[in-house]
């Protein structure tokens, strides 16, 4: 029985070990792409460096406890400065919205494989969006939900390309598409990933702009970075008022998205906001999960004050639904 009790507590210490070296590792993200992976795990590694911790002042004694609580204790404070700000910050309260005038927007990733759009008509009926922007948008799902929307959104446009090229958005609101050749229109063009970009004209003719986009997964890590940058040459060429929503398959603890918040001069918006996954694969079927990453993104710049930032109802996707209301000044 000692034996197995050592066995035990062996294994203990040195998850825990681990666990603190993966959280002091991760802060050299911003030189190592591959490293910035472990970035978003970080709503593990920061309550994993916390056990760890007091498996360390459980399991050791002497010399080598007070060394592995320093060590561990590292672990714990790298992972707390990363995830800290992104709690502080969703406590922080949101400029009141004026009596009339704001705007809006419902950003979705539908899930390729779901094909219930009378769910999803209800999540959006139950929002009443003056905006809808739609991720994985496939023939599919389009063929079940254009019908019901149109009416109620006549401005609408459409991405077919590749795997993550596939967006919709419809609007209540004028708009005039920037055809830049980011929006495909054939399933068979190889582009990997795409975007809407629309310019708005709200009531009282403010005009605001409106991306909708799909990422990539960080892994590759330059192919989510290469993706990154290009986007950043196309908000470059971008004035006024800018609202971007989208699933950017990156959570904000990374290096590379705080980056391309930070070099865009935008605002992310959507702070502690648990999107994804809402499905998962297991055990030979999709299965119900609770959601523990932010994938689904809204950034801001120039001018527009958002007032509220929440998450949409559940649909039959792996995604749930991110809304938001904002004005124009």
């Amino acid at each position: 029985m000692t034996r197995l009790f050592n066995i035990v507590r062996l294994a203990l210490v040195l998850g825990a070990v681990v666990t603190a070296t993966l959280a002091l590792t991760a802060l050299f993200g911003f030189a190592v792409p591959a490293l910035d992976l472990l970035n978003h795990a970080q709503i593990f590694l920061l309550p994993g460096t916390l056990v760890g911790l007091l498996i360390l002042t459980l399991c050791l004694r002497g010399p080598m406890r007070r060394a592995a609580l320093i060590y561990g204790f590292m672990g714990l404070a790298a992972s707390a400065n990363v995830m800290a700000p992104e709690y502080i910050a969703g406590l922080q309260s949101r400029p009141v919205a004026p009596a009339s005038g704001t705007i809006k927007v419902m950003t979705h990733n539908l899930f390729g494989l779901n094909y219930e759009m009378e769910r999803v008509t209800t999540a959006i009926k139950a929002e009443d969006p003056d905006i809808i922007v739609l991720q994985e948008y496939f023939g599919e799902q389009a063929s079940g939900l254009h019908p019901r929307l149109i009416k109620d959104y006549p401005y609408f446009a459409r991405c077919q390309g590749g795997k993550r090229a596939n967006l919709g958005l419809y609007s209540r609101l004028p708009f005039a598409q920037v055809m830049d050749g980011a929006c495909p229109d054939n399933a068979y063009v190889t582009n990997r990933t795409g975007h809407i970009l629309a310019r708005v004209t709200a009531p009282g003719d403010k005009l605001f702009s409106v991306l909708t986009t799909h990422m990539d997964w960080p892994l590759p890590a330059d192919r989510q970075a290469e993706q990154l940058a290009s986007l950043s040459t196309v908000l470059a060429g971008v004035e006024g008022p800018l609202i971007v929503a989208g699933d950017f398959n990156s959570t904000p603890w990374s290096y590379a998205l705080r980056r391309f918040v930070a070099g865009n001069g935008l605002v992310r918006q959507t702070v502690n906001l648990l999107t994804y996954p809402l499905r998962f694969y297991y055990l030979g079927a999709w299965r119900d999960t609770i959601p523990f990453l932010p994938l689904d993104q809204v950034m801001t710049r120039n001018g527009i004050v958002v007032h509220d930032v929440h998450a949409g109802m559940r649909t039959d996707s792996d995604h749930l639904p991110v809304v938001v209301t904002f004005s124009v000044p």
